[in-house]
């Protein structure tokens, strides 16, 4: 990902901005999206629930196998 710095005139104008905007020129080609960071930091939060991803894991834990036992697995049943 590339970084932008943007000069006072733009801050300005982005800070307003409250969710998913199109950005375009002059000519009104699109030139990019702008998301304000609360925006993606309220999807997160909406999307990820910690309370039940701990409860997961804690009803889970033993049920798990390490990662390459799962490929070796998976290697011998492609060799058959």
């Amino acid at each position: 990902m590339s970084t932008i710095t943007a000069d006072p005139a733009l801050t300005q104008m982005l800070s307003q901005v409250k969710d998913v905007a199109e950005v375009r020129g002059s000519d009104g080609a699109l030139l990019g999206i702008f998301t304000p960071r609360e925006v993606e930091e309220e999807k997160i939060k909406k999307l990820f629930d910690i309370k039940k991803a701990n409860e997961t894991y804690e009803r889970e834990k033993g049920n798990c196998r390490p990662f390459s036992e799962i490929i070796a697995k998976l290697q011998k049943r492609a060799e058959q």
